[in-house]
């Protein structure tokens, strides 16, 4: 075969087949030349028990077994015999040629199962071997493995609770017990929910817990029991490990407490990281980015509203290293407007991906993209991403958009490997208004924080306290439905991060021209104006914050209420301008007549109440003057034309003044809404309008076309 070299190792020893046919070819050859040279036929006995006494010799100082003695002299014994008749008469006849036949056939048979034998033999002996050490080790913690078996009964209440293995960490500090449930349908989570109780009962140090697993059956557990504080001190430096990753492998976030990492495999998943201040929470979100930066099949992307701060020890620290190879950051989101071009052109690369690559999953036989350096997968890291879902945000139109199509990608792009890592305070409706951005989340992190936050988010079955978390950087992870677990998250500095940038400068992919498409020119624009994220330029100076839509109540379609508006601040009056601020008042009256008189007639009791009120501001009261609708025609407003435009192609049942506005604002987003009263006097003034039914407009049949 080209490019290869045939070796032949002839120090090895022979075997079953090749010592009999080697010994057969010496026998033939030395009695051929024996008997030519005409040698006497004594001397092949006298070879054959030199060589039994050697080899016998050998073999006992090299502890070959009986077995092998005994085929060892046969062996001779047989070619001595051999060789002395062929010297006699010559090797040459067909008789003696099938003797050496039959003699070679026997010793490889022989050999063989005396092979077998020792194998058997070996095994054995291994076997007692590892028996051995077993009953000793099972009898150096007879007395521990004893005592927990007591305690299991105990505390939990289950008698025949057996401890059939002890296992000491190898880093030492605690050690774990394989136990097995009687009989009664118990499983772990029996005893699981006293796992506080038996850490009290065994007097174990503060800070040290037992945890309570899933063993090998359903009818089995695991107890991790901390002998020593492994959280205390020194925090856990993130491993000095930078070789490349793939996005199919574990994500290493830290140790759990009997000292297994903890590295979750993230390829579907959907993350979110919640802990109150000061918990480690960044940090964990700067590991995680740590991890998907030696990942050679994926793209990392941020968005952090507080000017990119996540992102800035990534994007500095390459900079300063000659920004070797491509930015370990992709793309970096730190303003509503980068934030709503970043989260529209992943939803369209998500809706592009699966049609353009069905013939890659099909041909990959899976219903998943297959990542790779060529097609890689891009994950979203945000932080305190309330800024994006809290009450307040979502009444930002530009976050809203942004919220929503982000919302979009984690609901259809698990498969097309387009996932979003996000961080927040507290997981919470005050926070998240959005509980689907929870619900969709397979990976969940809760960072130290008190055991009310941490359980609403992993569920109170989990039994999450926060004993388990004593000290910064210390959490639970809960990964889809398995149970959470306490770990210790990696620390990383920003001399690591450096470090990290430019170990694996080399690593990171370029996004697929099939997804780039799909981005369209936002990524391509997506370094403009960003020299402050790299330390070479000042922080664009913060854009005007848009004025929030007005909350809308929810009504039902045709219906307005009458006291909308009413809790907003009137405009502030001077005391020096007395007048005006009468004026106000008299306007702010008006405007609360008009709404009453939209939905019904005008209640007496209800403008008592508003007098009241202004009163009791200090404010004079006059009643107004009646307002004359037939003053203001439809047609001085430009925005009429818009609003009976809307009424006509609502067609003969009609359609109400809240159902106009969110039209308007649908179809025009550029005009102002008109308030939904103004809306009912424009159409009730109109003599080509009337109402089908209670809080309807529509068009009369003869008057169908628009002014």
């Amino acid at each position: 075969m080209r490019g290869r070299s045939v070796h032949i190792d002839w120090e090895s020893g022979h075997g079953p087949f090749t010592a009999p046919i080697s010994a057969a070819g010496s026998a033939l050859a030395v009695s051929y030349a024996a008997a030519a040279a005409g040698v006497a036929p004594w001397w092949g006995a006298a070879v054959a028990a030199a060589g039994l006494a050697g080899s016998h010799i050998a073999g006992r100082r090299a502890g070959a077994g009986r077995g092998d003695l005994v085929l060892r002299a046969a062996a001779w014994l047989g070619a001595g015999g051999w060789c002395s008749w062929a010297m006699t008469v010559g090797p040459w006849s067909g008789e003696r040629l099938a003797a050496l036949g039959a003699g070679a056939v026997a010793l490889g048979t022989a050999m063989a199962g005396n092979r077998a034998a020792r194998r058997r033999r070996e095994a054995a002996r291994t076997a007692e071997a590892a028996a051995e050490a077993h009953a000793t080790l099972q009898h150096r913690y007879r007395k521990l493995a004893a005592e927990w078996q007591a305690r299991f009964d105990r505390v939990a209440g289950l008698e025949g609770v057996q401890v059939v293995g002890v296992e000491m960490w190898e880093h030492g500090g605690g050690f774990t017990l394989e136990a097995r449930l009687p009989e009664g349908g118990y499983t772990w989570r029996h005893v699981q929910r006293v796992q506080d109780g038996l850490a009290g009962d065994a007097r174990l140090p503060h800070g040290c817990t037992v945890e309570i697993t899933e063993g090998v059956d359903r009818g089995s557990f695991l107890a991790n029991v901390e002998t020593e504080n492994q959280v205390a001190g020194e925090p856990r430096m993130y491993p000095d490990d930078y070789s490349p990753r793939s996005y199919n492998d574990g994500l290493p976030l830290g140790v759990h407490r009997d000292g297994t990492e903890c590295a979750p495999v993230c390829r579907q998943l959907t993350g979110i990281t919640v802990g109150r201040r000061g918990s480690g929470k960044t940090n964990v979100m700067h590991v995680e980015i740590a991890g998907e930066v030696r990942m050679v099949d994926a793209l990392v992307w941020v968005i952090d509203l507080n000017g990119g701060g996540l992102a800035l020890p990534w994007l500095r620290a390459w900079h300063k290293a000659g920004r070797p190879g491509r930015p370990p950051i992709d793309w970096v989101a730190d303003t509503p407007e980068k934030v709503l071009e970043l989260a529209e052109a992943l939803l369209r690369i998500s809706k592009a991906r699966k049609p353009g690559y069905a013939d890659l999953m099909i041909e990959a036989n899976d219903d998943k993209l297959p990542v790779s350096p060529q097609v890689p997968a891009i994950i979203t890291n945000a932080d305190e991403i309330a800024e994006l879902y809290s009450g307040k945000a979502r009444r930002n139109p530009t976050l809203r958009r942004a919220g929503d199509a982000l919302l979009h990608v984690v609901e259809l792009a698990r498969a097309v490997a387009c996932n979003l890592m996000a961080s927040a305070l507290r997981a919470t409706g005050d926070v998240l208004e959005e509980p689907q951005l929870v619900v969709q989340s397979g990976l969940k992190i809760g960072m130290q924080s008190d055991e009310r936050e941490i359980n609403y988010l992993m569920g109170w079955g989990d039994r999450i306290k926060p004993e388990d978390m004593p000290e910064p950087g210390t959490g639970a992870l809960k990964y889809l439905d398995q149970p959470a677990r306490p770990f210790q998250a990696y620390r990383i500095t920003p001399a690591e991060i450096a470090q990290l940038v430019v170990a694996t400068a080399d690593y990171r992919p370029e996004l697929d021209e099939l997804s780039r498409r799909a981005a369209g020119e936002a990524y391509e624009r997506r370094w403009e104006n960003t020299d402050h994220l790299f330390g070479i330029g000042p922080a664009p100076a913060p854009a005007a914050e848009s004025a929030p839509e007005p909350e809308q109540r929810a009504v039902r379609e045709g219906w307005t209420d009458p006291t909308a508006g009413w809790g907003k601040p009137a405009p502030a009056a001077t005391t020096t301008d007395t007048d005006s601020a009468i004026a106000d008042a008299d306007a702010a009256l008006r405007r609360i007549r008009g709404e009453i008189d939209d939905a019904t007639t005008r209640d007496p009791e209800l403008e008592a109440k508003a007098r009241a009120i202004f009163e009791q501001g200090g404010l004079g009261y006059a009643p107004p003057a009646p307002v004359n609708d037939t003053a203001q025609q439809p047609s001085d407003d430009p925005r009429y034309p818009i609003v009976f435009d809307i009424v006509t192609k609502s067609g003969p049942a009609g359609i109400g003044p809240e159902a106009i506005r969110d039209a308007i604002a649908r179809l025009h987003p550029g005009v102002d809404v008109p308030h939904a009263a103004t809306i009912g006097r424009w159409l009730g003034a109109d003599p080509r309008v009337h109402k089908p039914s209670y809080g309807r407009y529509a068009v009369h049949p003869a008057n169908g076309d628009a002014p």
